[in-house]
């Protein structure tokens, strides 16, 4: 707000230096026309003296001011005052030397030019009230000793006017920077928002973006296994029947139970996260035996370990924690299976480490690691980053975004450690549980 209402101000530095010339000129030549030449080239020297001053001051500060820290920014605030309270002192000191209460009309035209000069100060300075106020009793402060030094009924009844002018401009000034306060800071406002809704257009244009995609992708992946299904069943309709067996029926079906196992995965994984976007997922949280998550874990993805030639290890735990046990298991079943996609050789362990009062389930891989500017867009639906067509089974970019969106609907942190041709940790860390719930129901 400093900033902004300094650069405002030094904004405004060069329409007031033209107005402070073009009025001087025009008051000289009042004056010396009206044959008055004492002071005159001194108060003009003096004038010019502060307009080049202040030209060089505000060119040489205006582009950087908005790198200004508070220091900086007080600085250039009294270095401001002093110059724009020199301007008004300046003006100020022009009755000294032309009003004398001799000659109406030179003091009618100094008066005139003082209020005027001043008056135009308060539109310019207003953003600085502490130089505003500086250049109001500057300007005026000295007419108004001279005109009670004068005397007589008008120019007391003057200096009196000029006294409640210096009032109100002073509080017309500070209404005004109340004024520009509130327009800079809603203007400050308006532009976060117009940040905060483009970035949340982009973020809703990319979802868009990434969401359809991924339904091209899944239409395709997913009309190669129901074809598949239709080849084989064409292909055991037209089996004659001494030519079906136990082996040739075991030879069409374990193709047609991998298609219908990898459509249920990917409509089910599918499902899921439409539940969790929705809102319709409900947790009920109860302490769950980490036991009972690995031995689920293991029974399930032990055999395609062995099938990929891979070490599947489990690390065996008497701990128990606070969670919703079937959104655990899914966090815990889709990091194993990341692994075990990603991974052709060596070992997956799966484990836990204590961390407090917090445990954290570790799942960690000697896969081909994660590259860094990877790792933050890991979770976001519809992603997939590895492209080989050479893997049996690819992902659809769900099963990490499920784990990220179970895992903020249950408080738990999960986070990734990985480097490029050494592998990755994934982990996710829940709230311990002393209380064991097989021994509370016996």
């Amino acid at each position: 707000m400093q900033r902004e209402l300094l650069s405002v101000l030094l904004g405004h530095t060069r329409m007031a230096l033209v107005g402070n010339v073009a009025i001087g000129i025009a008051t000289v030549g009042v004056v010396v026309g009206a044959g008055i030449y004492r002071g005159v080239l001194a108060w003009a020297s003096c004038l010019l003296s502060l307009v080049v001053l202040r030209a060089w001051h505000a060119r040489r500060t205006a582009p950087v001011v908005a790198t200004f820290e508070e220091p900086a920014l007080r600085k250039l605030e009294w270095q401001l005052t002093v110059l724009v309270g020199s301007s008004g002192l300046t003006w100020g000191a022009l009755p000294w030397l032309v009003y004398t209460g001799e000659d109406p009309f030179v003091d009618f035209f100094s008066v005139a030019m003082l209020v005027g000069m001043t008056s135009g100060a308060v539109a310019s300075t207003m953003a600085l009230p502490r130089a505003l106020n500086t250049y109001v009793s500057a300007a005026f402060v000295p007419f108004i000793v001279k005109a009670m030094l004068i005397g007589g009924s008008v120019h007391t009844a003057g200096a009196l006017t000029i006294m409640f002018s210096m009032v109100v401009l002073m509080g017309f000034g500070r209404t005004g920077h109340d004024a520009m306060r509130r327009t800079v800071l809603l203007s400050r406002q308006n532009a976060r928002l117009m940040e905060e809704l483009r970035i949340e257009r982009d973020a809703v244009r990319a979802a868009m973006q990434a969401k359809d995609l991924f339904l091209a992708g899944v239409t395709h992946d997913l009309r190669q296994p129901v074809h598949a299904l239709g080849l084989h069943l064409h292909f055991l309709r037209s089996l004659r029947q001494d030519e079906v067996s136990p082996a040739t029926l075991e030879e069409v079906c374990a193709p047609m139970d991998a298609a219908t196992k990898s459509m249920s995965t990917q409509l089910s994984r599918l499902l899921e996260l439409s539940r969790l976007e929705a809102g319709e997922a409900k947790v009920s949280r109860r302490p769950i035996a980490v036991s009972e998550l690995f031995e689920a874990s293991e029974s399930q993805f032990q055999p395609l370990a062995r099938e990929k030639g891979l070490r599947l290890r489990f690390r065996r735990s008497g701990a128990f924690v606070d969670s919703d046990p079937k959104m655990l298991q899914s966090i815990v079943d889709n990091l194993v299976s990341n692994a075990l996609r990603y991974t052709d050789i060596g070992t997956i362990l799966v484990g836990l480490r204590r961390r407090g009062a917090l445990v954290e389930l570790q799942v960690l891989d000697t896969g081909p690691g994660i590259p860094a500017n990877l790792v933050p867009h890991l979770f976001i639906a519809y992603r997939r980053f590895d492209d080989r067509k050479d893997r049996a089974e690819e992902g659809q970019g769900l099963g990490l975004a499920l784990v990220r969106k179970q895992s903020d609907l249950l408080g738990h942190a999960v986070a990734v450690q990985s480097e490029v041709g050494r592998g990755s940790v994934f982990s996710v860390t829940v709230p311990f549980a002393r209380a064991d719930p097989r021994a509370a129901a016996s």
